[in-house]
């Protein structure tokens, strides 16, 4: 054999040999990959199986599958697996989310009594309002609702009716007053006129019959006239006035004076006339300055204060 053959027929003996190796090589990566296969596919297969159903562990099956994706293990079976996880991790998600919510709501009603013995009946009827929104047939909150509804009648008539109450004390004490001052008005108007008639004097003027032009001052607080002289003083005029024909009474008539004001008190027989008005005897009527009053006709008197 020659050296060129030699060398060649090592050439061809080496490259054999080289694929051999190569072809064991790959061979033994293929058994040791899919002996890894094996194992995580049944760890995740396990978690599917043991794991307890919170967003955490269907979280870590996720990532198993997901793992097996990436490392280029997926087939079926770790397509669906990983789906599956996804699935579950979603309805997970969303149950947490429906309980966290309801949660909520229960807290909301849980926290409506004692809003209104707090009387907030605005956040009370807030908090039944989130409830109902979310669960409009939930039985508890309508009949917050309804309870909250009467409360806040009931406040609003008390509002109604204090504003009412308050307007008529302010309307009483703004009248109360009104009249306290007029009445005290009133009193010191009337208090000056007494002293003032009191301060003045009251005379008798005859201005036409008999006894004409002659002037009586008034003195006392009673003053009587008449026809009768007498010297007793329980039967005594401080006026006389006498005809003949005696029409005028003996004791014909009285002024008495009361609270600073005069009055004429008819006691006679033909009548005493004032202003040419017949007086019902024991008629008061009250004397202002300048009034004139007839005896039975025959004598005029006129009444006034200087």
């Amino acid at each position: 054999m020659t050296i060129t053959a030699r060398w060649t027929f090592v050439a061809c003996l080496a490259l054999v040999c080289g694929q051999a190796l190569s072809l064991r090589a790959q061979t033994d990566g293929d058994a040791q990959k899919a002996q890894e296969k094996a194992t995580l596919l049944h760890f995740c297969q396990q978690m599917d199986q043991s794991a307890a159903q919170t967003l955490q562990s269907i979280r870590d099956r996720t990532d198993c599958w997901k793992r097996m994706q990436l490392q280029g293990m997926s087939d079926s079976t770790v397509d669906a697996g990983y789906r599956n996880a996804v699935a579950d991790y979603d309805a997970a998600v969303k149950s947490d989310s429906v309980r966290q919510a309801n949660d909520a709501l229960d807290q909301a009603l849980a926290s409506v009594p004692g809003l209104i013995q707090g009387r907030d009946l605005v956040g009370a009827r807030q908090a039944v309002d989130r409830v109902l929104a979310a669960q409009p047939d939930n039985q508890r909150a309508l009949a917050f609702r309804d309870r909250i509804a009467a409360l806040t009648r009931g406040r609003d008539l008390r509002r109604a009716l204090f504003k009412i109450a308050a307007g008529v004390l302010l309307l009483a004490l703004i009248f109360g007053g009104g009249a306290k001052f007029f009445a005290l008005r009133h009193a010191r108007v009337v208090a000056r006129e007494r002293a003032e008639l009191a301060t003045r004097k009251a005379m008798l003027e005859i201005v036409d019959g008999i006894g004409r032009g002659k002037l009586y001052a008034i003195e006392g607080a009673v003053f009587r006239i008449g026809s009768a002289q007498s010297d007793r003083p329980e039967e005594k005029n401080d006026l006389i006035v006498s005809d003949g024909d005696g029409f005028i009474s003996r004791y014909h008539c009285t002024i008495v004076r009361r609270d600073g004001k005069y009055f004429l008190i008819d006691s006679s027989l033909n009548g005493t006339y004032m202003e040419d008005d017949l007086l019902d005897r024991g008629e008061h009527r009250e004397l202002e300055d300048g009034d004139e009053f007839s005896l039975a006709g025959m004598a005029r008197v006129k009444f006034l204060l200087l």
